[in-house]
């Protein structure tokens, strides 16, 4: 599509009807300045501020309605902010383990071995792939944008040297909208590119003032967006990128042309966050925003424990306006000079009754509002703690990740196990799953199960409450035995394995489990028949009589030698 191809009547087809530069444009200025947009705009500034200052201005207030000579005072919630990023990250997608398993749906089928050999080494093939990727660095960007505003976005796309390449986005630089389901199902990235990069990109194909630009050496600055929503003309036998399921349209907005237009099978882009606002609001909330006002509160009490501890440490003094008293300091070897002639004009400091202690404990009492919203002492399973056992601590802390647990799955259902499972069909196209092809996965349905200590503590509450009802169960057996019947013991196992997300190579077939148990059957039976015999024998020898000839007896005795 040549540059000069930029008459807005070039049209194209969504499933939202025909599509022009102008309606695309329409679209973002539309999200842009909508009021809810505008008012998640002002929410996501405040907590920057507390959370996440800008390098250019770092120590004053930027959200509206904040003093322009307001200062930020305190570090805590850039500290509480890192301290959430570490412990997501760390317990969600610690780096040289395994975090994840590759599984069918069908469970019978993982008990075959060569499905099983294939799901071990897709398993290990897409861990690597991760491993070599930039995925910890852009999504732990993704994690830390949750904890201060709340809705963040990541992209995927193949990589000829990594086989994968991600990528987060800030939430200034997107706009979605979801369908009426509540699902995001339009996404459009805000960017800019100076006229060598859009050159770059779009080659021929960039707007004719692009070209210039670049060609007469000024490189000026162009803005652009990227669109990508559901089509409804489409081709799923074809091969070409624009009968895609999913359209995805670059306009340059102030040309209003169009730049380049492709497709996907899937949507590249995830939009998540932790928690849902209310009244249907689109947007996630953030921690820093539910503790806003705390934050708020700590500044002014940290501006006041700081005037406090200089009254205490430089008190005021008192001094007639008559008098001759020449300049009053404070400073080490100072010499204050008065009157001696006029006893009344003798200045005086006061002596202050304020105690900055009492300001500390406060401080100290809203800080940990603050750490608290952000998990940090669910992390630290030491935070406060002291003289605690390496056991006690391993259990406080998988007890810590279950309160994590409504947040954690937030993140997972709209975040990472779409950005996963995107990532696995780019490489599964690409052909780095040749274990795969096989009959036995012809028709299977591949998923991920998440194994880190955040993503099992979901499973671990619904344990705990089984084994709660199991130890119940077992006190009124006391009483009445067959009230066990309710139990199904082989399925209260399985459960129990898949929970703890133990190797399928460790658990047996239900063949193997059957082979054991009827050679145990069998071998109940012969000790059965044995302790039968052994006692019809001592029962003749203790009569002392022999057996009839050619009775059952005498051949029973034979058998023992009597």
């Amino acid at each position: 599509m040549a540059h000069s191809r930029s008459d807005i009547g070039w049209r194209k087809t969504t499933s939202v009807g025909i599509m022009t530069p102008k309606r695309l444009i329409k679209l973002w200025e539309r999200e842009k300045g909508s009021s809810e947009r505008s008012n998640f705009d002002t929410l996501v500034q405040t907590a920057a501020d507390w959370c996440k200052p800008e390098s250019n201005n770092i120590e004053r207030l930027q959200a509206k309605g904040q003093k322009k000579d307001s200062r930020r005072l305190t570090d805590v919630g850039i500290k509480s902010r890192r301290m959430f990023t570490a412990g997501m990250m760390s317990n969600m997608f610690p780096q040289g383990q395994y975090w994840l398993t590759a599984r069918v749906a069908d469970k019978e089928l993982m008990f075959n071995d060569a499905v099983n050999k294939a799901m071990q080494s897709v398993t290990k093939t897409f861990m690597s792939a991760i491993e070599e990727s930039n995925f910890y660095e852009e999504v732990s960007q993704s994690v830390d944008d949750t904890g201060w505003a709340g809705t963040t976005s990541c992209y995927v796309e193949d990589d000829k040297k990594t086989k994968l390449n991600f990528r987060n986005h800030k939430y200034k630089e997107f706009y979605f909208c979801n369908n009426h389901r509540g699902k995001m199902d339009t996404y459009i990235r805000d960017f800019k590119l100076d006229a060598r990069q859009a050159c770059q990109e779009f080659g021929d194909d960039a707007p004719q003032r692009c070209l210039d630009s670049h060609e007469a050496g000024k490189d000026e600055d162009f803005h652009f967006i990227h669109v990508i929503m559901p089509r409804s003309d489409v081709d799923y036998a074809s091969s070409d990128k624009a009968k895609k399921p999913w359209a995805s349209y670059y306009v340059c907005t102030e040309d209003q042309e169009w730049m380049k237009e492709s497709g996907f099978d899937y949507m590249p882009y995830s939009v998540w966050g932790m928690y849902r606002g209310s009244n249907n609001e689109k947007y996630y909330w953030s921690n820093a925003m539910e503790v806003a006002q705390t934050l708020s509160m700590i500044n002014r009490m940290e501006t006041t424990r700081m005037r406090s501890a200089e009254r205490v440490s430089n008190p005021p003094w008192l001094a007639p306006n008559d008098g001759a008293t020449r300049r009053i300091s404070n400073d080490e070897g100072a010499i204050i000079y008065w009157n001696a002639a006029n006893p009344l004009s003798k200045p005086e400091q006061l002596n202050p009754s304020d105690n900055p202690m009492v300001n500390d404990e406060m401080i100290m009492k809203k800080e940990q509002e603050i750490q608290d919203a952000f998990f940090v002492p669910l992390f630290n399973p030491l935070h406060n703690k002291q003289n605690m056992s390496a056991t006690e601590s391993v259990e406080r802390l998988n007890l810590s990740m279950q309160f994590i647990t409504p947040a954690v799955n937030n993140m997972v259902k709209y975040g990472i196990k779409p950005l996963l499972e995107t990532s696995f069909e780019i490489m599964r196209a690409n052909g780095h799953f040749p274990e795969l092809d096989i009959p036995e996965l012809s028709e299977a349905s591949i998923e991920f199960e998440l194994t880190g200590k955040a993503a099992l503590a979901a499973r671990q509450i619904e344990l705990f409450g089984t084994m709660t009802a199991l130890e119940q169960t077992g006190m009124m057996a006391q009483v009445k035995p067959e009230v066990m019947d309710i139990w199904n013991a082989d399925e209260f196992g399985a459960f129990v394995q898949e929970v703890n997300a133990v190797p399928v190579k460790l658990q047996a077939t239900e063949d193997e489990i059957k082979a054991i148990r009827e050679q145990r059957a069998q071998q109940m039976q012969q000790q059965q028949q044995m302790q039968a015999a052994q006692v019809a024998s001592d029962a003749y020898v203790k009569t002392q009589k022999a057996p009839e000839e050619g009775s059952g007896a005498e051949e029973l005795m034979g058998q023992f030698g009597g």
